[in-house]
């Protein structure tokens, strides 16, 4: 805390105040500031692109299309720049990734509104605006190459056998095998998301839903729009309480009508199972760069998100899946 609030400094002139937000992967604050609050991101991952991460922002911080469904964003830092404006001459003693943003007061997307349809309404016709948007990424996106690869190989540096049994580990390297085969390529691709964790999902006080958090973001030739819905089903395996079939399989009836056309399920379920393994070998990451008081809930998380890809896997092998 007190190396951030370092940080902070040299975002914010003194006074202000900060706050701890939520998020797992990086540092987020809270920061009052001249009678207004922002959202201040501190980046925490070493194995993401920042300097794409940040070409991607300025990307969506020209696209017209997806201004309401976004908080504006103020600062972007890269090599000591904010590449937001070129005309700010400031330099930046702060990491590469630092993000300052437009504070959304409201709460996160929560599983008891997910049920509701006006809520699965809201949320598919987001996913449509985002996804028709035609916003410019700058990266071509795999997950099994830009996610599951990388965090994998850094994940078996650590003990592994501390939280995944040598069969488990052959099993989800067979899985993985499996829906890398089964997970349709396309040519034409489409920019996406591949975070759609409700907690980036932020509901304001006129029960508007904003999206957050772009680090995954780029142009997908691998699940397209398929991996990005898949995702919202994919993080109740990690964090209870758990979105049931049915209630996913609703969501999905209401965003076939909002994209005109029945969206492909296997398509959809084996994007879950491909979204679950990126989330097992990150948290094997987080297990191990995080205080020990914090990893009983990681190892937690990594045994639920191990257990729901093998059933979920097992399912689509006997047809039980709805596919």
């Amino acid at each position: 805390m007190k190396k951030d609030l370092l940080y902070l400094k040299k975002l914010f002139s003194e006074p202000f105040r900060a706050k701890r937000a939520g998020g797992q992967t990086n540092r987020n604050y809270v920061v009052s500031f001249q009678a207004k609050k922002f959202f201040v991101r501190l980046p925490w991952e070493s194995v993401l692109d920042r300097k794409t991460e940040g070409k991607n922002i300025l990307a969506l911080s020209r696209n017209k299309k997806v201004q309401r469904i976004l908080p504006k964003y103020f600062i972007y830092v890269l090599s000591k720049k904010n590449i937001l404006n070129t005309k700010n001459k400031t330099q930046y003693d702060l990491p590469d990734g630092t993000m300052v943003t437009e504070y959304i007061p409201g709460e996160e997307l929560t599983m008891r509104q997910f049920r509701q349809k006006k809520y699965q309404q809201k949320l598919a016709k987001l996913f449509y605006t985002f996804h028709t948007s035609r916003v410019k990424f700058v990266n071509t996106y795999n997950v099994f190459r830009d996610e599951i690869a990388k965090y994998r190989g850094e994940a078996s540096k650590h003990q592994l056998g501390k939280l995944l049994n040598s069969g488990a580990i052959q099993e989800l390297r067979n899985i993985e095998k499996k829906a890398e085969k089964e997970l349709k390529s396309t040519s034409k691709g489409v920019s996406t998301h591949n975070d759609f964790l409700l907690q980036n999902l932020i509901v304001d006080k006129n029960n508007r839903i904003y999206l957050l958090d772009f680090e995954y973001a780029g142009f997908n030739k691998k699940g397209g729009i398929f991996y990005d819905l898949g995702y919202v089903f994919r993080d109740s395996f990690f964090n209870p309480p758990r979105i049931q079939r049915k209630t996913f399989e609703r969501f999905l009836s209401v965003a076939d009508k909002v994209y005109k056309k029945k969206l492909d399920r296997s398509q959809i379920y084996w994007a879950v199972i491909t979204a679950l393994l990126v989330g097992i070998w990150w948290g094997v990451l987080r297990y191990s760069s995080v205080p020990k008081k914090e990893r009983a809930y990681f190892r937690r998380y990594i045994q639920r998100g191990t257990q729901g890809a093998l059933r979920l896997s097992s399912e689509i092998k006997k047809g039980g899946a709805r596919i």
